[in-house]
């Protein structure tokens, strides 16, 4: 049986809410002890845990999304394609942030983040590899303002609150966003704030706007979206959820890492070959109406194992995809931000694109 550490809280939030269930990990001053803690881990240097009949403890960071990891947990995929000598932890977060914290210390082995949070931690060279790309991002993420804020467009954003979690993918596109309306930072404040944070200032009538991502968007009352990551990834800003594992723990279980791999593949075929049963799933494991679950999940692409490889995504190991490029770019955007010093070399991030676990996999 998988085991669930729900590390994570949701403030102020009463029970039956349809509302991500999820707490932080840690707070926000650990996660900027985040080089300390590589410095003090030796980046995912920790000695592998067992448990006491010798199983191995494989531990999966995820968040709750309304997508293939979520039903890959629900239907006990990862125990089931691991096997018996794997013991499944699942580890909740909320946000990119806390998983790469968690990554950095090595107390998690896998990790589902923003391609955001990704991209900074192979540019802060965390030790990790991006192996899945769980969904590229559409209408799950968005820009919305509330009903009495007046705001219509991304230009009536100027002198305005707008929240949102920073060093992710809604920061990233809310960014991309305001540049192309012509407005610079100095002329909206813009707040970091995590997820459940974002839904209690909604509610107390302290922000303007967010950018957000499920279930927490659907949850925030009398908003009006002004402009969706569907619409900026037309534009040529794509953004989305990928997977990434520490490097050392898939050097020395390259089978479990196609296991967690297959695992994922046989959730997107769900959704794909079986929309209704995939749907049903969800609802149930996020405590969300069908109805509500389907919008979500339409809300985003999910790719095949087979699609992921090609030149648009990851590509090959011997031809690497537009993930490369696009990882990059979005370092550029970190340093811009100050969220890193130092961009490296593109070489950095096409070694850390390893499609290699699809391949192996798919039996390429």
């Amino acid at each position: 049986m998988i085991k669930i550490d729900d590390r994570s809280k949701k403030q102020g939030l009463k029970k039956g809410e349809n509302i991500m269930r999820v707490k932080r990990l840690v707070s926000l001053a650990l996660a900027g002890m985040l080089a300390a803690s590589v410095a003090l881990t030796g980046c995912g240097s920790k000695k592998e845990a067992t448990t006491s009949d010798g199983k191995t403890i494989v531990k999966i960071g995820t968040q709750q999304m309304p997508n293939d990891e979520g039903i890959a947990k629900a239907m006990n995929y990862f125990q089931e394609e691991m096997g018996d000598s794997v013991s499944v932890e699942i580890v909740e977060f909320s946000s990119g942030k806390d998983v790469n914290t968690a990554l950095a210390a090595a107390s998690i082995d896998f990790g589902l983040e923003g391609s955001c949070p990704a991209s900074l931690a192979i540019a802060q060279d965390l030790g990790v590899e991006l192996i899945w790309i769980h969904e590229v991002l559409g209408d799950v993420e968005s820009l919305v303002a509330t009903g009495t804020s007046g705001i219509n467009t991304v230009a009536d954003f100027k002198g305005k609150k707008v929240a949102v979690p920073f060093a992710s993918t809604a920061h990233f596109s809310l960014l991309k966003a305001m540049e192309n309306a012509g407005l610079s930072a100095s002329d909206v404040t813009v707040l970091d704030m995590q997820p459940d944070k974002i839904y209690a200032s909604w509610n107390s009538g302290d922000i303007d706007a967010a950018y957000i991502w499920e279930p927490t968007l659907s949850q925030l009352s009398n908003k009006k979206t002004v402009i969706t990551s569907g619409e900026l990834a037309k534009a040529g800003y794509m953004t989305s959820n990928v997977e990434v594992v520490r490097t050392k723990f898939a050097e020395a279980h390259p089978d479990i890492v196609a296991a967690y791999v297959k695992a994922l593949d046989k959730s997107v075929s769900m959704y794909k070959n079986d929309e209704s049963t995939a749907i049903k799933t969800i609802a149930e494991a996020m405590e969300l109406t069908e109805d509500n679950a389907k919008f979500q999940m339409s809300g985003s692409t999910w790719l095949t194992g087979s699609e992921q490889i090609s030149s648009t995504y990851l590509g090959t190991s011997s031809a690497k995809g537009a993930v490369v490029q696009n990882l990059y770019d979005t370092a550029e955007f970190l340093k811009t931000q100050g969220s890193i010093t130092k961009v490296p070399d593109k070489s950095v991030f096409e070694k850390a694109v390893n499609p290699k676990y699809i391949e192996t996999a798919l039996g390429k």
